[in-house]
């Protein structure tokens, strides 16, 4: 029997963004050793050994998959992504002081940045219509956002100029608060990311962050 027949796309679709969180962890690693040197891997030697070796980017998903329980498989996969790589990023932060500080911010936001701009830049060739809404999309093809049983972000509004959700982030403030890190550094670390990518899949638009009673909301929008 083949057992891949039972992958569907949404499994593929969840695997491609497990490895891009795993591929923004070594760019974070690489971005950071400029600043800390061997510091950064020796980080991050101790969040791998802590929570679980990052999955092999180039392994395909039928060849790595647990195909008696893909779906606890995926779920388990993101969470030890996720928690990985926010351990990492609190330790860069706590080890670091001063000046040192200042530049591994700078390489660890950097690292978001190139990162979602590359994704920006892959998306605009599945981009059908220039809408905030099709932005909207296309961004939650990219980024680890739960399990889709989960249920998504909560829209406040949209419109083709304009598309708006609450910025909380909850389906990864719970693997912030296992990592322990500053739940602010990795909104903006986030934000950051999804800036990059909302200027490159379409510079007619842009993220922009306002605050509303205490609720940052993000919105997709036409400049």
């Amino acid at each position: 029997l083949n057992m891949s027949a039972f992958l569907g796309h949404i499994h593929y679709w969840l695997y491609r963004k497990i490895q891009l969180l795993v591929e923004r962890e070594n760019l974070i690693v690489e971005k950071t050793a400029k600043v800390v040197d061997d510091l950064a891997e020796e980080l991050h030697s101790i969040s791998v050994d802590t929570y679980g070796e990052p999955i092999n980017p180039s392994i395909p998903l039928e060849n790595i998959i647990d195909h008696g329980n893909i779906h606890g498989w995926l779920a388990n996969q993101i969470n030890i992504a996720s928690v990985r790589e926010a351990a990492f990023i609190r330790d860069l932060l706590d080890t670091n002081s001063g000046d040192e500080a200042v530049h591994v911010v700078t390489a660890i936001l950097d690292a978001f940045a190139v990162q979602g701009q590359a994704c920006g830049v892959v998306a605009q060739d599945n981009l059908e219509e220039h809408t905030a809404p099709a932005i909207y999309n296309a961004l939650q093809n990219f980024y680890v956002n739960g399990m889709p049983c989960d249920g998504g972000d909560q829209v406040v509004s949209e419109s083709p100029d304009e598309f708006t959700w609450v910025g909380d982030h909850r389906l990864q403030a719970g693997y912030w608060r296992t990592a322990g890190v500053d739940p602010k550094f990795m909104a903006l670390a986030y934000q950051t990311w999804f800036e990059a990518f909302v200027k490159a899949i379409d510079p007619a638009f842009e993220l922009v962050t306002t605050e509303e009673n205490g609720t940052r909301l993000y919105s997709i929008r036409k400049k």
